[in-house]
């Protein structure tokens, strides 16, 4: 099976449950029937349909048929196919915030973070997750179950999966949207897919940067050549554009002219950017890091489009979408006597639990000095607890003020502010 570096460390006793001997690693519950003959005696627990990741998808229809992710199946066959790991309870969506590809089995679970340059295929940890509190153990970062995250399908994944970088064109920013039967769209951070997913021939990029009406120049006769770190672009014969050649790499790695569509513009300074704008991307290099990215157009374009709220995925962390609450153990507490708090944080909407989201608590005592404490992340409830230490050098009376900021990304800092007193 792989062992610990698979199965993750073993993080309970062994403990008896009816006719079966188990024990919890941190990516599964193992146990153990001497009256099974399957793989002598020795099966995972069903930890996955226990969590209710199925019911709340709404990616399945009657007709549709759950496939394993190609990127899963080396690891998924390695471990025993479904002996192992049980039914397939989901399809290959995006978790959002966990920033990874996913897929719920009955058994175990598999995910890749999408920025990983090693492409590495992991386990969920259900065992931690089901575990809790009893086996007090964190999960590694990445790994965490999070049935409450913001998840959507990527029907165009296998064909992104060709491409050198998984995370070239940035996170989904909508559902799969149905154009006409068969035609697909969805927006991404950077692009705009359009196309049968069925059928990759049919797949391709959408211009937005033309419906956005960015930069555009008229073709011009050709300058330069690769001695000068230049690739010349025929847009018009025999007229077309100069591409620095590392915009030209980038472009062979990701599909091509075919996929970029043709250049618009000269390279032109953006600030501390180098920037030129194709067809149907745009890119920028970074100077300092050497480092070519698409330039992200999809929240833009999306302004642009009438769509229905449901069918957007980004989610944004903000005073007006996040609800903070916190509990304190006693509004006063003695000289020298630990404080508690308890934070629950939930999305505004529909009071659902924000999971694995950690914290910054700030204690500013009358003198001015601060204290910063790390609050552990949330659990699936959206909760998480904090000790604050007695502090000796404050006297009795003492007003000690805090401010809990989540760490979540955003252009505002999103804290909540308390106080508690010292008697």
């Amino acid at each position: 099976m792989g062992g610990s570096v698979v199965l993750g460390p073993v993080i309970s006793e062994v403990f008896s449950w009816d006719e079966n001997q188990c024990q919890y690693t941190e990516n599964a519950l193992m146990c153990f029937n001497p009256k099974l003959s399957q793989n002598r005696g020795y099966f995972f627990f069903p930890i996955g349909a226990m969590l209710g990741v199925n019911a709340s998808l709404n990616e399945k229809t009657s007709n549709e048929t759950l496939e394993v992710y190609e990127g899963f199946i080396p690891l998924f066959q390695q471990l025993g196919g479904e002996t192992t790991s049980g039914k397939l309870l989901t399809g290959v969506r995006y978790n959002l915030q966990e920033k990874r590809i996913e897929q719920y089995f009955e058994n175990i679970g598999f995910y890749r973070q999408i920025d990983d340059p090693d492409e590495k295929i992991q386990l969920l940890a259900y065992g931690a997750h089901t575990c809790d509190e009893k086996c007090k153990f964190t999960a590694r970062q990445g790994a965490v179950v999070n049935v409450n995250a913001n998840t959507v399908t990527m029907p165009f994944l296998r064909f992104i999966k060709r491409f050198e970088q998984l995370d070239a064109f940035g996170e989904p920013l909508t559902a799969p949207i149905e154009i006409q039967s068969g035609l697909i769209q969805q927006v991404y951070q950077n692009a705009v897919f359009i196309g049968n997913p069925a059928l990759p021939e049919t797949i391709h990029l959408l211009d937005v940067p033309v419906r956005l009406g960015v930069r555009r120049d008229q073709p011009g006769p050709q300058l330069y050549s690769l001695e000068d770190n230049m690739v010349f672009y025929v847009v018009n014969s025999p007229n077309g554009f100069h591409v620095p050649s590392v915009f030209d790499q980038f472009i062979i790695k990701h599909g091509g002219r075919e996929l970029s569509g043709s250049p618009l513009c000269e390279v032109y300074e953006d600030g501390d950017h180098i920037r030129q704008c194709f067809q149907n991307y745009c890119l920028d290099f970074l100077p300092g890091s050497q480092e070519v990215k698409m330039v992200p157009l999809g929240e833009e374009f999306l302004q642009t489009m009438n769509i229905q709220t449901e069918q957007v995925v980004l989610f944004e962390y903000t005073a007006q979408t996040v609800t903070v609450h916190i509990q304190e153990k006693s509004s006063h507490v003695s000289l020298n006597e630990e404080q508690e708090l308890q934070i629950q944080v939930l999305r505004t909407e529909n009071r659902t639990p924000l999971q694995n989201i950690a914290a910054v608590l700030k204690i500013t005592l009358p003198d001015a000095n601060e204290y910063f404490y790390d609050v552990p992340a949330t659990d699936q409830y959206g909760i998480s607890k904090i000790t604050i230490p007695g502090i000796k050098r404050v006297q009795n009376g003492s007003v000690l003020t805090y401010s809990l900021c989540l760490k979540v990304p955003g252009n505002e800092p999103l804290c909540v502010n308390g106080s508690y007193l010292i008697w």
